[in-house]
């Protein structure tokens, strides 16, 4: 074979192989980056998510603890109505809040933790309107027997629900 031939069929074969190399390594580290996209991505949304679940819990944990008080104020021989509709109000303008984040859990997803987190909303707007009632009827002659027993069964009813949603919250995180 000719020398010269020799030595083109070399560098022919050493730039195809400098070329084939190249390729293999842009598609590597483009594989690479995409891979990384996905997990930045992933973790952007799963922060999202918490975000969402945590914005929904807060205000849901102070409508319960505002409604527990207002009952609390209710109670007894001398109901406190004024700290009753003092509750009551801190507890309607969480309720807004909790209103607000489920329309964000209902963005966000997944449906098991919107449907967890519209029972809670059910269950403390339920609360709330007992509560209403039971203020309206401060003096009847019965001593608000059956708003004091429907109350507790609320309280009980929205505390399992938070749990379901803590617990369908973090299924979702992990």
């Amino acid at each position: 074979m000719d020398q010269g031939l020799a030595a083109l069929l070399g560098a022919t074969v050493g730039v195809l192989g400098t070329i084939a190399a190249s390729m293999i390594s842009s598609a590597s580290t483009r594989r690479q980056w995409e891979g990384q996209a996905r997990v930045e991505h992933a973790q952007w949304r799963r922060q999202l998510r918490r975000d969402a679940y945590s914005a929904f819990l807060a205000p849901a944990h102070e409508a319960r603890s505002a409604l527990k008080a207002a009952a609390r104020a209710l109670i007894g021989d001398r109901p406190d109505t004024a700290e009753a509709d003092r509750r009551l109000r801190i507890a309607q303008d969480q309720l807004v809040l909790v209103q607000v984040a489920w329309a964000s859990l209902a963005v966000e997803g997944p449906d098991s933790v919107e449907r967890a987190a519209h029972s809670v909303h059910l269950a403390l707007h339920s609360m709330h309107t007992t509560l209403l009632a039971w203020r309206d009827s401060v003096g009847a002659p019965d001593r608000n027997v059956r708003f004091v027993e429907r109350h507790a069964v609320e309280v009980t009813m929205v505390s399992e629900r938070l749990g379901s949603f803590t617990a369908e919250a973090r299924a979702a995180l992990a």
